[in-house]
Parts: C-alpha cells; structure tokens; sequence
C-alpha cells in the first residue's frame, strides 16, 4: 500500500520546503495539497453533511506555486492536487501550469481534479454550476489536445482554440495522470472516459462499495477498450491505521491519501512523524 499526505497549504501555518523534505525523508509516496482559487465571504452550499468549511483553508496557496516549491525541495516525491477544481481555471492556462510543474518536478506530478461544492466560488469564476462536470470533462479533453505532440486545435462547448503552441509539453508522453475525485457511480465513467486514477473519499465509501466501484472500472474498461491495469484507485482520508489500510488494500486500494491535521509548522511535522510510525 502506497501512503501519501494531504497537507493544507495555509501559509501562515505551513512552510512547504521543509515539510515536503520531510514527508519524503520518512518514506511517503505524495504530497497532495488543495485549490481554492477564491472563498466569497457568503455562501449557503453544504460543504457535506452539515459540516462547518475550516477557516485555514480559505488562505491557501495555489497548488502550482506549492508543489513547485515542494519539487525544488525533493528529489522522488510525488506531488498531487488533491484536488484543483477544473472548470474554475482558464484550460489554457491549466495546461501550461501542469505541463511546467510536471516539466520542473521531473514528471512527478500527479493532476487530482474535480468539479467542486461551492456553488458561489464556482460561479464567480464562469462555473456552469448545473453542468460543472459536463464543462470539466471538455476542458480537460482541451488540454489533452494542448499537451499532446505539435500544435493543436480544439473544439469544446465551454473552450474553442484554433491551432497553438503551448509548450513545454509534459514529461510523459499522454499526460500526467489524472486522478478523478468522487464517489457517484458516474465518477468512475469519467475516469474510464479521460482519466487514470479514481480518488473517492474515505467518509462516504465502505470497502464494499469500493470494490463494487473497482469492478465496474475494470469492466467499463474492457468495454472501451483500454486496460484496467492502467487505472489506479486511491483513497483519501483515512482514520491512519493499518487494519483500515489493510480493508481497503483487500479490495483493491493502492494508495491512501492521508489528511494531516491542521496545525503550525512544528506541530505538522510530529504529526508527519507520527502517522510514518503508526502506517509505514
């Protein structure tokens, strides 16, 4: 089983560099952190389940500007979003983060998107909120286009591009790969449609329902013709134990991404050193 970190990106709390040293000195695969390009001071949407959003994470960091500080300080960690909110970004511009951060880490990047749960963010920043994992789909097969070899063209219903450059492309050949978050029984569709990875969420997944998900990733797979083996199935939130990780390994998790709790800098750090000894 595979263990990676999600970190919350609060700069007034967290110092990336050593942080990220440390997550990789002590033997974790990745560093995952968020995306909230903006918080209105407003809103009524339900963060799940009548919980209260925490008030760091209205004070994040962009996600490329964290994890390029993170690979400038690691050699082998692999650093994911966990996860950018797709349909608020310029595809674009997306694109050239992903593929300079993917360029600069050495092809570590790990793309954890999703379509997001705040309706009022979402809009502000040209969200079709209704449609929201419509317009993440189109834009993600936008940048598919855009990192692919050459220039490119596209023709989307939220983007539209004629031929352009946009280099540098990713390191790997397809893509950096993409890690879909979700739990609905169409989340893993769409991994199956442009993604390689599946992250549901530990809180609203039994072990049971993810090996029903991992089973219809591997038979929309040969439907369409592409290899199961190719799909990675990642976990995220756990209550950092090994006998969780051991259910869900059962059934076909290969990573947790565990939450670190919020704290300072020193406080983050023991509580790294503490999930190593507990889950390592």
């Amino acid at each position: 089983m595979k263990v990676g970190l999600w970190i919350s990106t609060n700069i007034a709390a967290v110092d990336m560099k050593p942080v990220a040293r440390e997550v990789e000195a002590l033997g974790f695969d990745s560093l995952w952190v968020p995306d909230h390009p903006a918080f209105p001071r407003h809103f009524t949407s339900d963060y799940g389940g009548g919980r209260t959003f925490p008030e760091h994470n209205k004070q994040l960091l962009d996600p490329f500007v964290a994890l390029a500080t993170a690979a400038g300080a690691t050699d082998s960690l692999l650093l994911g979003t966990g996860v950018l909110l797709v349909p608020e970004r310029n595809p674009i511009l997306t694109a050239k983060a992903v593929a300079s951060l993917d360029q600069v880490s050495g092809g570590r990047f790990l793309f954890g998107i999703g379509a997001g749960w705040l309706r009022e963010e979402g809009e502000l920043l040209g969200v079709d909120w209704a449609r929201r994992w419509t317009q993440t789909g189109d834009f993600m097969r936008a940048m598919q286009a855009l990192w692919a070899p050459g220039t490119n063209a596209y023709e989307g219903r939220y983007i539209s591009f004629p031929e352009l450059y946009c280099d540098p492309k990713p390191v790997r050949v397809r893509r950096p790969p993409v890690i879909i978050g979700g739990e609905a029984a169409r989340a893993v569709e769409r991994v199956v449609d442009y993604g390689d990875g599946w992250l549901p969420r530990y809180v609203l997944s039994t072990p049971e329902q993810i090996e029903a998900g991992i089973r219809r990733l591997e038979t929309l797979c040969r439907e369409r013709g592409r290899d199961p083996a190719e799909i990675e199935t990642s976990l995220f939130d756990c209550d950092g134990t090994r006998e969780t990780y051991r259910r869900y390994g059962d059934v076909g998790v290969q990573r947790i991404v565990q939450l670190v709790p919020y704290g300072n800098r020193e406080e983050t750090l023991a509580h790294i050193r503490r999930l190593a000894d507990a889950v390592l």
